[in-house]
């Protein structure tokens, strides 16, 4: 009880100002590496150096600031992209799916997080450039710590199964902003060092290749179809030519306004 009264006590002061700024902010990291170092002296007798701690914990809070600080400039980034893109006070169509180009396909990925059941719904929809479905696919993620590592999960399994498929020049287009700034600023994600390596790795596969950021709105097939493992409960996996029937009014709608 003591020790959660003093983790409480700690946590408690974040925003205190008698206290520095650079140390408040490291309450969680420091609460971290002294339970995580803690174990492996208790379990594995492993003692640690506090000074090699006190650098861990510096590290850690500079990385994870580091991270958000280039989240917050791509989102001002992908704002100020939609501004320009304003007329008349209502955002045009490359808001929408918009078709690769000729020779290319287009590989939307979808993902839904149940945060009750540590699982995700994953699916992948490729179109070709006139707005064609070729294939379609979805896959049920499970054991899942985090809504994060679903969307991670998510893009490696496209990757793998465009690979699989055969496509040589692809636009994968996913909605999490941190997996773009992994793929196109891997320097500026240090603490993301293994998603980074795991995610290139699979793109060596291709003789070309784009990461971009997509929208709901032009990412909503296959989050439809992502939505079906987490709320109606359809677990199986599965690759189809074309789109699914039950979403003709979305991929047809699509098409044609990729195409206008």
């Amino acid at each position: 009880m003591d020790r959660c009264t003093n983790i409480y006590h700690l946590l408690g002061n974040g925003k205190n100002s008698m206290w520095p700024m650079e140390l408040r902010r490291s309450f969680p990291w420091v609460i971290w590496r002294l339970w995580t170092n803690r174990n492996l002296l208790l379990f594995d007798g492993k003692p640690f150096d506090p000074g090699i701690l006190v650098e861990k914990i510096k590290s850690d809070v500079e990385e994870w600031f580091l991270a958000q600080t280039v989240i917050e400039e791509e989102t001002k980034v992908l704002a100020r992209d939609l501004v320009d893109q304003n007329v008349a006070g209502e955002v045009i169509s490359s808001v929408l799916w918009k078709a690769p180009p000729k020779f290319w396909v287009k590989c939307n990925v979808g993902v839904s997080w149940s945060k009750r059941n540590k699982l995700a719904g994953a699916s992948w929809v490729t179109r070709d450039d006139k707005g064609l479905v070729l294939l379609h696919s979805r896959t049920t993620l499970v054991n899942l710590k985090s809504a994060e590592e679903g969307s991670f999960l998510a893009l490696c399994w496209a990757m793998e199964s465009m690979a699989s498929h055969r496509f040589q020049r692809v636009i994968f287009e996913v909605e999490d902003v941190i997996l773009v700034g992994v793929v196109n600023r891997p320097q500026a994600w240090p603490s993301f060092g293994f998603e980074a390596s795991e995610i290139l790795l699979l793109l060596s596969d291709f003789v070309d290749w784009k990461v971009v950021k997509g929208g709901m709105e032009s990412n909503r097939g296959a989050n439809l179809i992502a939505q079906s493992v987490t709320n109606d409960g359809r677990f199986h996996s599965y690759v189809a030519s074309h789109h699914p029937l039950w979403l003709n009014g979305v991929f047809e709608s699509e098409r044609v306004s990729s195409s206008s």
